[in-house]
């Protein structure tokens, strides 16, 4: 069959459109600031807006009359040309306003964004006008859960084609159906994520931040993107209280969404039959006990931890141990990538570089704004190898992967089984080209595994206390697609680039 060219323009525009609307809402922040501060760059947003808006209106009026059927082909070409097409009109504020002059700066900016990556170009954030601000911590919110989930839940208009586009956005194990419908199951998604920020933001102000400084990073925390207004993010306000809020929800927004409607519900017991969020809570345990223990170890029995590196990890005393090992599980796990007060773990030492690694790899759980692999993939690579080992023991035994008390379907294994070894070829090619780029090797492996797993600080040159303006501009571009491919867990973007995928 033909590509639905018609209605893919078509969604393009409605996208486009609500695109327009929120950079209108960032114009409506820089008037604030224009009359209290003298700021003038609400005029760039207002016309940003006005070329997103009017090309969004040419392709849904010239495209209306379309056929409503959506093939899966369809959903995924859709899903991938909209993180690109929301890139190319959000990095416009970035080059108008001159906050960045190069085009791969502003692009790797501007998806890093959407994608809620958290990596940045940009070298003096606190001399940044408050709309810019805003815009890029509003780009991360609206990533978090997935501009395809938010315009599902808008666009009733898309019709027989949701499932497909909705299968394409949320590229997990399994979608659970929370309503009867795709629509009303976005709606649902995206009324708690709606709920969730509005505490989120109330709690940031009463623990101390200005109010716009308390809905930039709820935005941010929200969608585990890490983009804070400050050089150095949440270390700026020297509060463990803001640090512990923080905490508490890069934790909820790595938990698997689906779990709060049940919640809702009074079905407090599905969650702890569920085994991806049993497996992530001790996971978050055990990488926390780790990293208290990798402190204790470099602090009283490293004798050669020098005195910047203990400045590091803390005062010393057995809570602040305990809250930086914490934030930093989370914030790496959740691929928010925050910086606490004290967080910076290339300047730890390489004993708590790999164990960052495992982080950045393993994400949060599925259907949740965390980045990497997910915590449920994870869970069945290990129960079909412990399967494997049985069966070798015992050839005659037949034993099968359960999943929450169900067997998992054998296709449902070999996939995420495929997905693995495709993300491991894909980190060990990129390590290769950005070595020829001229990066070195850590900066390398921590730069690929960070922009797939969409987690914002590497490592080298790209560590927590970098940012990444200084890599080539073809590493820039590069990588920019990479967190592409990465926000939409590999097969979304990948089959596109097959001949099979073009073939009628």
């Amino acid at each position: 069959m033909k590509q639905n060219w018609k209605l893919i323009r078509y969604i393009l525009g409605l996208l486009l459109l609500m695109e327009a609307t929120f950079l209108w809402a960032s114009a409506g922040v820089g008037v604030y600031y224009h009359f209290t501060l003298g700021e003038s760059d609400w005029q760039t947003f207002l016309l940003c807006g006005l070329l997103s808006g009017v090309l969004g209106a040419i392709l849904y009026w010239t495209n209306r009359h379309h056929s409503r059927q959506i093939l899966t082909r369809e959903g995924f070409l859709v899903v991938s040309l909209t993180w690109v097409v929301f890139s190319l009109f959000g990095m416009l504020p970035y080059l108008m306003e001159g906050t960045l002059t190069s085009t791969a700066d502003a692009f790797l900016e501007t998806m890093s964004g959407f994608t809620t990556t958290g990596c940045t170009t940009i070298l003096n954030l606190e001399e940044q006008p408050h709309a810019i601000l805003f815009w890029r911590s509003l780009s991360q919110w609206l990533g978090g859960l997935g501009i395809v989930v938010f315009s599902l839940a808008l666009m009733p208009m898309i019709g027989t084609g949701a499932t497909q586009i909705f299968g394409a956005e949320t590229n997990g194990l399994q979608v659970d159906k929370l309503r009867p419908k795709i629509q009303q199951t976005a709606r649902r998604l995206w009324g708690i994520y709606l709920t969730l920020s509005l505490l989120n933001a109330i709690l940031y102000w009463l623990a101390g931040m200005s109010p716009f400084d308390a809905v930039c990073h709820m935005f941010t925390t929200m969608a585990s993107g890490g983009f804070s207004n400050y050089s150095d993010s949440i270390g700026h306000f020297h509060s463990a209280t803001i640090e512990y809020i923080c905490i508490v929800f890069l934790f909820l927004t790595s938990v698997n969404f689906n779990l709060y409607y049940f919640i809702g519900r009074g079905q407090i017991r599905y969650c702890f039959k569920n085994d991806e969020f049993r497996w992530f809570f001790f996971i978050v345990l055990g990488f926390t006990a780790l990293f208290m223990i990798l402190d204790g170890s470099m602090r009283w029995w490293n004798q050669s931890a020098t005195p910047e590196q203990l400045a590091a990890l803390g005062d010393g005393t057995l809570e602040c141990s305990f809250r930086t090992a914490l934030f930093h599980t989370l914030t790496i796990c959740s691929s928010a990538g925050y910086q606490a007060q004290y967080f910076d773990y290339v300047l730890w030492g390489p004993l708590f570089w790999l164990p960052t690694l495992m982080l950045m790899v393993m994400g949060g759980c599925s259907s949740s704004t965390a980045g990497g692999l997910k915590v449920v993939r994870i869970v069945v690579l290990i129960k079909n190898a412990k399967n494997e080992f049985l069966q070798a023991l015992d050839p005659r035994s037949y034993t099968s992967v359960r999943l929450n008390g169900h067997i998992l379907r054998s296709e449902a294994v070999y996939k995420i089984l495929a997905m693995l070894s495709i993300y491991l070829i894909l980190i060990v090619l990129s390590v290769f080209a950005l070595q020829c780029m001229g990066l070195s090797f850590d900066t390398s492996i921590g730069t690929a595994i960070s922009a797939f797993g969409n987690t914002g600080p590497a490592l080298g040159s790209t560590g927590p206390a970098f940012t990444w303006a200084a890599l080539p501009d073809m590493a820039k571009w590069y990588l920019s697609i990479c967190m592409l491919i990465g926000r939409l867990e590999i097969f979304t973007v990948i089959l596109i680039f097959t001949p099979m995928f073009w073939r009628r």
